[in-house]
């Protein structure tokens, strides 16, 4: 009996590859009369003898719109010769205008489907999200495998910072921080004016669920070692008309310490311990000893503090906690968070900040030789 009823059931719930669509991508804009698009770009597998079974021959697109994401969903399903299964999700891309709008109906209508994985890649792009995926792709013909790419630069540059569904959609249910989306930006490619490439360069700050704005590489790299992410990313200082010497970042710390008392006036003061390499220098004449060291290590402390301080004052400008200070004072003075929690933005904008950066170099990686003088 037992067998009988395996039989009878093995294959039940099941589909073959041949009866699916597999979602790669997808994109969300503002749709007409208050509608939402959206669109989803799908693997185009290789017909039968060509490529081993279940191959990517490129990728192709549907849209359609409705008064909700589950909506527009269920209605792509009409445009479809096949069962869409949207569970290979690998980027999820939000055109600015549906952000200024509010991401948190989007995030709660993913999380409700329950085939998105937690892992799913999040951007923001300037202009229209669905136009963005059918941006050409010379390295992959999968638009998804070409953001997971260039996402990864995030160790190496501190130009942007990987965002997952997961991490968004924790941040809007506990808010401890505001959260940032990196962006996605279409450029001219320099050896092909006529065409177009993708590039992962900048960080869109919200408040809460609204986007507020777009951070500068300068003050992505302060908010990057303020919050802990920095990893090898280069500093550059000058040593005379066009020259310079570069540092690599080996690690970065930072700690936040807000102070509160019976004005709730807070004073947040932070600080960066980082330690560098020199990896180029093309200073002449210029001797490496402990003095030249010690002298570097100050240039070091002033560039990274002004860093940081830059980007408060655009967190301050935006009244974006990016770093969860009000967190910081809700668990260090609860009694002080319920007078200050209701006009925390305000108080945010006009809080005092002091920073200051612990820059140590440890290995110049090179043996330098003075020219000799002449005469």
């Amino acid at each position: 009996m037992l067998g009988i009823c395996l039989i009878s059931s093995g294959c039940r719930g099941n589909m073959e590859l041949n009866d699916l669509h597999i979602v790669h991508s997808i994109a969300i804009d503002e749709g007409s009369k208050g509608l939402i698009k959206l669109t989803a770009e799908i693997a185009e597998l290789s017909p039968s003898g060509q490529q081993p079974k279940g191959m990517h021959n490129g990728t192709f697109f549907l849209s359609s719109e409705g008064n909700s994401l589950f909506e527009a969903a269920r209605l792509m399903r009409t445009k479809s010769d096949r069962t869409l299964l949207w569970g290979h999700t690998a980027v999820i891309l939000f055109s600015k205008a549906a952000a200024k709008n509010g991401i948190n109906k989007h995030i709660e209508a993913l999380r409700r489907l329950k085939q998105f994985r937690n892992s799913t890649l999040l951007y923001v792009t300037e202009g229209q999200a669905f136009e963005v995926l059918q941006v050409s792709k010379p390295k992959g013909p999968i638009f998804s495998q070409v953001l997971r790419g260039l996402s990864q630069g995030e160790k190496s540059t501190a130009f942007t910072q990987q965002t997952s569904l997961i991490d968004v959609y924790k941040e809007l249910v506990n808010r401890t921080r505001d959260l940032t989306i990196p962006a996605l930006q279409v450029e001219k490619d320099p050896l092909q004016s006529n065409k177009q490439q993708l590039q992962a360069t900048g960080l869109y700050a919200f408040q809460g669920e609204r986007l507020i704005g777009l951070m500068n590489t300068t003050e992505i790299k302060g908010y990057m070692r303020a919050l802990n992410k920095m990893e090898s990313t280069v500093e550059t200082l000058s040593c005379g008309p066009n020259q310079t010497i570069t540092f690599e970042n080996v690690s970065n710390k930072s700690v936040i310490k807000p102070i509160v008392d019976a004005t709730l006036k807070p004073k947040t003061h932070i600080d960066i311990y980082a330690t560098l390499n020199i990896t180029g220098y093309e200073c002449k004449g210029a001797e490496i000893n402990p003095e030249i060291i010690l002298e570097l290590e100050k240039k070091l402390n002033k560039a990274i503090a002004s860093d940081v301080q830059q980007y408060i004052r655009y967190s301050q400008k935006h009244k974006v906690d990016l770093l969860g200070i009000g967190e910081k004072i809700h668990r260090s003075y609860p009694k002080y968070w319920k007078k200050m929690q209701a006009s925390w933005d305000d108080i945010y904008t006009t809080s005092q900040f002091t920073v200051t950066a612990h820059c140590r170099i440890d290995h110049t990686n090179f043996i330098f030789e003075i020219e000799p003088s002449v005469g």
